[in-house]
């Protein structure tokens, strides 16, 4: 058993590795890039919704919830769950509460705050109430008798914890110097090492875990990580969760943050990714739908009449570029197909997919048809080569 605090030294040594510095590079350019790439509102929402839900899922699960994302949308559809799950309920409901009080307060208030104890006994409070005794006594309020976490983790006595925490505060004020001009790395540095500190103090007989997984969220959203990256973190903890605990117990043993810092880093990267892929999906298929339109209203003004144009756009948006689908795979692939071709012969169809391969919107292969998607690669702008990624 750990018996020393060597580890909670208050201090960082800021010669990070080439990889580590690498990987904050390019997670700055990936949020960057998301900031910077407008998002239709029902999309952003989606992505929002998705995000809070997955790390709030996460956040809990890591500490044994086994609440399901298909039982959180019945909650939020109004149902409440079993009586054996009401636990699980609250927990994940109280995590949500936290994440979107942080998010008025920090994107639609703007009222920003430095880190202190009554912050971090606040957060906590979210996230434990209407728990009861199963929480460890009182949410929000620092813990009144010493524990071992595992078995293998002895943290400060709990007369120490009001020292620590606020040498904690103390510090991470004067190092990373928010109030006084704090860049991206700088910023993120400082949620990854509040998530490890408040770890190794356990200022809470419960909840230390969400509670320093809260911060990280609070920290990555006061410097500017979009909103819909929020769950990025505790998704990527809990996604590989014993890597998760074998590097905090690492950085322990060592009191060297710079493992942990890595392995976090290179989740979030990962995780950033993720999202602009999807952003970039979101935005090409916006993109082809505008071809569709443009193409298929100067058809319209040839000559082609009202209906057949309302009716070979649905072709065009909904025929997916996969592969090739017959006529009767066609009439069922959406319910926009289907609604404007109910009643119509294979005949007609048939003349509406031709005029489709006739613009290029569609390619043709044994009376079977496809989108030409790939017409979007000629949007792109020119290269002579592909950028190749180093990490």
């Amino acid at each position: 058993m750990k018996n020393t605090l060597e580890h909670i030294s208050f201090k960082f040594d800021w010669k990070l590795e080439e990889i580590t510095a690498n990987l904050l590079g390019q997670c700055y350019a990936y949020v960057n890039a998301m900031l910077n790439t407008p998002i239709r509102p029902d999309h952003h929402q989606d992505l929002l919704t998705i995000s809070l839900n997955k790390g709030a899922l996460a956040s809990t699960a890591i500490e044994g919830n086994t609440l399901t994302e298909e039982e959180l949308i019945q909650i939020q559809s109004g149902k409440n769950l079993a009586p054996s799950k009401k636990y699980q309920q609250q927990e994940v409901e109280n995590v949500l509460y936290a994440f979107n009080t942080i998010l008025k307060e920090l994107i639609r208030e703007k009222k920003p705050a430095v880190i202190t104890p009554e912050l971090l006994r606040r957060f906590h409070k979210m996230i434990g109430e209407n728990i009861g005794e199963a929480f460890g006594g009182n949410p929000g309020q620092f813990r009144r008798q010493n524990v071992v976490v595992g078995n293998v983790y002895r943290p400060p006595s709990f007369e120490k914890v009001e020292e620590y925490t606020n040498k904690l505060c103390d510090w991470l004020l004067r190092e990373f110097h928010y109030t006084h001009g704090q860049n991206f790395d700088e910023a993120v540095l400082e949620a990854i090492i509040i998530h490890v500190y408040i770890a190794w103090i356990h200022p809470f007989m419960d909840g230390n875990g969400r509670t320093a997984r809260l911060l990280e969220f609070y920290l990555l959203m006061r410097a500017g990580v979009p909103s819909i990256a929020s769950h990025i973190m505790s998704n990527h903890y809990n996604d590989t969760r014993s890597e998760y605990y074998r590097q905090l117990q690492n950085a322990s043993n060592t009191g060297d943050l710079k493992p942990f810092i890595q392995y976090a880093l290179q989740g979030f990267r990962d995780g950033l990714e993720k999202i602009i892929e999807i952003i970039q999906k979101e935005q090409a298929e916006l993109t082809w739908k505008n071809y569709v339109h443009d193409i298929t209203e100067k058809m319209q003004a040839d000559g082609l009449s009202r209906k057949t144009t309302r009716r070979i756009k649905q072709l065009a948006y909904y025929i997916p570029p996969d592969r090739f689908y017959s006529t009767s795979e066609i009439r069922i692939l959406h319910i926009n197909i289907a609604e404007e071709y109910q009643g119509l012969s294979p005949i007609t169809l048939r003349r509406d997919l031709e005029l489709l391969v006739e613009k290029d919107l569609l390619k043709a292969e044994k009376n079977r048809y496809c989108s030409n998607y790939g017409l979007l690669h000629g949007f792109l702008p020119e290269a002579s080569t592909p950028i190749r990624r180093h990490y």
